[in-house]
Formats: C-alpha cells, sequence, structure tokens
C-alpha cells in the first residue's frame, strides 16, 4: 500500500512495538475513466494498469539505450514481475544484481516519455513489494561499481516532473531504497556514504519544503500531497531516515500539519492519522525521540489530540507515540502539565476494539503517576502554563496555592509570567477565562504584581476580552482589568 509498515528493526528495549494495524490505512484514489490520461488524472492508475501495457523494449536496444543482454535481462524481469514469482525467483536477481542496477539506470537516464517511465517505476515498485530486501541490490551495485551505477541520481530528478503517477512511484521508490539500511558494504567506502547520505537529505528536505504550505483542514484532498506523506512514513521506517527527516526541519511541520483544528471532516482527520503515525515511528530512535521532546508545544499538541479527537485509530497512534516519550527529558512533566491525567483517566472508561489502546493508555497512567508524585504544586501549574492550554484544575483557585507560589513568577526572568499573560491570545476560550482569572489573582497576593505584568501588555490584552462572545471569558476579563487599575488595598492596608 502507499503507507507502508514503519520498520520494527529499531525499537527500543522499554518500547512496545505497536501492532500491524497502527499502519496507516492506504488511500485509494478513486477514478471513473478508462483512459490512462483519465485515471492519472482522477485519481488511481495502479502498477497492474502499467504493467499490463506493451513496450517496445527492443526500440531503446536499437537507440543503443540499453544493450542486447539488457534487452533479454528486461523480458526477464518482467515476466517475472508479471507471474508474481519474485520472491522464489530472488535468488535469480540477485545474482546478477549490478546488470540489473545498470539497466535500471541506464533507463532511468536514456529514456524521458512518461508511459515508459511509469512502466520502469511500476516494475522497481513491485520488485520492492513482493521482496523488499531487493533494496539492498541497488545499494550494492553503488559500492561494488565504486559509485557508477547510481540508481538513486535518475529518481531524485524525477521528483521534479508534473506527472501525477510518476510523482508518486518515484516518492515512495526512492523513500523505500533510501530508507533500506540493511546493506552493510563488503569494504567502508566514506565518499560513498557521504554521497547516499547527501541524497537521503536532499530527499528529506525536498519533502519537508512541499508539505510546508499544506492546510491541515484540506490537505489530504491533494494528490500531491498523499504521495509525498506516503514517501515521508517510508522515509521514518528506518533510522537514517528519521534523523534525515529531523535535521531538514520537519519536526516544526508536523506540528503545523497536526494543527489543523476542529477535524471536522475525513481528509483532516485522515491527514492528521499520518502525521501521528510518522510521529510515532520518530519516537523510535532516541536521538529523535529527545528532539520530539524539545519540540516547542509538540507534547501539549499530542496531549490536546487525546482530549479532542475521538477516532479510535487517532487515539490509538497518539497513545503509542506519547508511551515512547515516557522518561525523555521533560516529556512526562510536559504532559502532566498538559492535562494528560484527566485525558486518560476519560480514555480508560472507553471501550476500544483495540487492546493495544488500553494496554497504551494503562501503561501511561501508572507510569506518569508515578512522576506526578514527584513534582511540586508549582511544577505542575508551570508546566500547564507552557503548554499554552489551560484547564480549571485545582491550583487555579487554590487560595493556599497563590499565598505559597507568588513569589516563583520571578524566576528565570518571569518565564512562566511572561507565558501566562501570552496565554491571554489563545483562542480557547477556557484558556482566555483561566488567564484573566491567574493574573487577577497574582495582582491579588503580589505586593508588586502589576508592575511585574506591565511589561508584557496585560491590560491591553485583558480589555480586548471584555468583549469577548463568551460570557465566562468576559467575567474573569472585567475582574481581571479591575484589579490591573486599582490600587492593591490590602496590600497598603496591612503595611500600615
Amino acid at each position: 500500500s502507499l503507507f507502508a509498515t514503519a520498520s520494527r528493526s529499531h525499537s527500543c528495549p522499554t518500547r512496545r512495538r505497536p501492532a500491524a494495524s497502527m499502519v496507516a490505512e492506504p488511500v485509494p484514489m478513486v477514478f471513473k475513466t478508462g483512459s490512462s490520461a483519465g485515471k492519472v488524472k482522477q485519481g488511481k492508475i495502479t502498477n497492474e494498469d502499467v504493467l499490463r501495457r506493451e513496450v517496445p523494449w527492443s526500440a531503446f536496444k536499437e537507440k543503443g539505450i540499453i544493450s542486447k543482454d539488457e534487452l533479454e535481462l528486461m523480458y526477464q524481469l518482467v515476466e517475472i514481475v508479471q507471474s508474481k514469482s519474485v520472491a522464489a525467483q530472488a535468488a535469480l536477481i540477485e545474482m546478477r544484481s549490478a546488470e540489473h542496477a545498470q539497466l535500471f539506470k541506464a533507463l532511468l537516464t536514456g529514456v524521458n516519455k512518461d508511459e515508459v517511465v511509469m512502466y520502469i517505476l511500476s516494475l522497481l515498485d513491485e520488485l520492492l513489494k513482493q521482496k523488499p530486501t531487493l533494496a539492498s541490490l541497488f545499494h550494492a551495485a553503488l559500492y561494488e561499481s565504486g559509485g557508477a551505477i547510481d540508481v538513486f541520481e535518475p529518481m531524485l530528478k524525477l521528483l521534479s516532473r508534473q506527472h501525477l503517477f510518476i510523482l508518486e512511484k518515484a516518492t515512495v521508490v526512492l523513500a523505500k531504497l533510501l530508507s533500506w539500511d540493511h546493506y552493510i558494504p563488503p569494504a567502508p567506502n566514506p565518499n560513498l556514504e557521504a554521497a547516499l547520505a547527501r541524497k537521503l537529505r536532499s530527499f528529506a528536505a525536498w519533502a519537508v519544503a512541499l508539505l510546508k504550505n499544506v492546510d491541515p483542514q484540506d490537505g489530504f484532498d491533494q494528490p500531491r500531497v498523499v504521495h509525498v506523506l506516503g514517501g515521508v512514513q517510508q522515509l521514518v521506517s528506518s533510522a537514517p531516515g528519521r534523523i534525515a527527516f529531523v535535521e531538514a526541519d520537519g519536526l516544526p511541520l508536523l506540528l503545523g500539519l497536526m494543527s489543523g483544528g476542529h477535524y471536522g471532516t475525513h481528509s483532516a482527520v485522515q491527514l492528521l492519522y499520518v502525521v501521528m503515525v510518522v510521529v510515532w515511528s520518530i519516537s523510535y530512535t532516541p536521538e529523535c525521540a529527545s528532539k520530539l521532546g524539545h519540540a516547542a508545544g509538540l507534547v501539549p499538541k499530542l496531549v490536546d489530540i487525546l482530549k479532542s479527537v475521538q477516532k479510535e485509530k487517532v487515539v490509538r497512534v497518539t497513545c503509542a507515540a506519547l508511551r515512547n516519550l515516557v522518561g525523555v527529558g521533560s516529556c512526562s512533566s510536559d504532559m502532566i502539565g498538559a492535562g494528560v491525567m484527566k485525558a486518560l483517566l476519560h480514555l480508560q472508561q472507553r471501550k476500544w476494539a483495540d487492546e493495544d489502546v488500553k494496554e497504551d493508555v494503562d501503561y501511561l497512567v501508572e507510569a506518569l503517576e508515578g512522576s506526578l508524585k514527584s513534582m511540586s504544586s508549582w511544577d505542575v501549574y508551570a508546566k500547564e502554563v507552557a503548554s499554552g492550554r489551560l484547564e480549571w484544575s485545582p491550583s487555579h483557585r487554590s487560595d493556599h496555592f497563590w499565598k505559597d507560589n507568588y513569589k516563583a513568577f520571578e524566576q528565570n526572568d518571569g518565564e512562566t509570567l511572561k507565558q501566562l499573560v501570552g496565554c491571554l491570545a489563545s483562542p480557547d476560550p477556557t484558556t482566555l477565562a483561566v488567564a484573566c482569572h491567574d493574573v487577577g489573582e497574582l495582582i491579588k497576593v503580589h505586593p508588586e504584581g502589576r508592575r511585574l505584568v506591565a511589561p508584557y501588555q496585560a491590560k491591553a490584552h485583558a480589555m480586548k476580552l471584555l468583549k469577548h462572545e463568551d460570557p465566562e471569558v468576559q467575567k474573569y476579563a472585567l475582574t481581571c482589568v479591575q484589579r490591573l487599575m486599582v490600587i492593591n488595598w490590602e496590600y497598603l492596608n496591612s503595611g500600615s
């Protein structure tokens, strides 16, 4: 399928390997016309459609693009693929690995006609589907020829083609080949290793650049986006691919694609699901999991998805990603601060078709309860404010909390205070109401509260909220504004 299973060979001992059901489901693109052009334009043309065509391979021999031996090799290869006997004939193919790789290089370099390129890519895709280990063939040819037999380079050039089927197949086949990390060269070759790493980085950078302008609300309705996300999912199935994607600045991109708003359409939910599968895959490499944990706003966003999205497959893969992040840097406390415990306790009450969901939810509850015991009330509060999403948790309305912790707002150059005032610009009404309440409480108990919030324009933000459509926001904004504008009489009285 377009969205292949992420590799499970790089799992961490403490991380459960998710079931195959967690793999993103293929999204068929329906076509209604009989012609190939119509099928491509309207969505779906399969490998089988393409491989049923007759291609005049002998014409390419006559033009000097391939040799007589390569022509015979192509006829043999076509017969093997069409008979679905690649797995049975794999040894025969591998015995002539360099010749097969050179054949594909010659055709991809020497032929430009869309129909023929489509056939070549379909053939490659079927080879790798029926026998994934044949990816080693192309790595072996590159190393054994000293870099002369390079199939990767002409395939990278195909990524600039406008033909949707060529783009789809070039993306997924190239991702399969570049992410393949099971080939061990007979002798180290730093130059070729560096060249392959550059190709991997180029592919990752291309994918990230193309996806940056995607609107999360309708992105999955665009075939080009579907194809590229399929390639990204394949890319992050291996540790080198994950590292390349992260280094290409892919994490902010994923956060943007997750921030699709209400997920009110099937397309938006499907996009979120595929993005979450990519996040989950990335979390299997410790180096990348650490960067996931440090990506601003990413962990709170995962928690927000748990709270707001009901679709079981999205919940399943989100829980699996969070499970992999437990104990990574500050991720556990970030989850707690974002309100994950309340969400998990709610999820424990639901019935699940997939037992893995319950297992992950139970694991998260147990693991995070241990983390929660080691956190002070201020630690939990500061993490919640840092998440940018506030709820009416006990600390907000506790007089003891404010009396015990008002001085803590001055720590770290007032970072938590700055974040709290920043919450006054949130699109979420509950966050706005709680933030107005908290700013008001700080001014009430802190002798210098008004002076501390002044540099962050707290009064201007609160004044705007007096006209907010939500009555609760208006109520707490009014109290906040009153305290911002009135002298702290309690403090004066205590001083006298």
